[in-house]
């Protein structure tokens, strides 16, 4: 993976956790996280949401996944708010 797909990969799944932080009950379906990540300028496909929710799940334990519904945990809003930091997933700006 080249610098450039790392960073837009670690910043995509920031952007995941954000998403669930902002919404009441801290879940989406996969469909409309879909959507919203589209509008914040990261298009992919479902599978691909899927897999980088499964490693948000297995490597930080920061959402946790069923019926295709997203779940942001404890630690995943800590990490989303730039309160903890995990290799793999981006941290939010300064005043973010």
């Amino acid at each position: 993976m080249s610098a450039a797909d790392r960073i837009v990969t670690e910043d995509r799944r920031l952007a995941i956790l954000v998403a669930l932080l902002l919404r009441p009950g801290y879940r989406l379906p996969i469909g409309t996280l879909q959507g919203v990540l589209s509008s914040a300028g990261y298009t992919v496909g479902l599978d691909r949401l899927r897999i980088d929710c499964a490693w948000l799940a297995s490597n930080a334990d920061a959402v946790t996944t069923e019926a295709d519904v997203a779940t942001l945990t404890a630690a995943g809003a800590d990490i989303a708010a730039g309160n903890s930091q995990v290799p793999g997933i981006g941290r939010p700006g300064p005043g973010a």
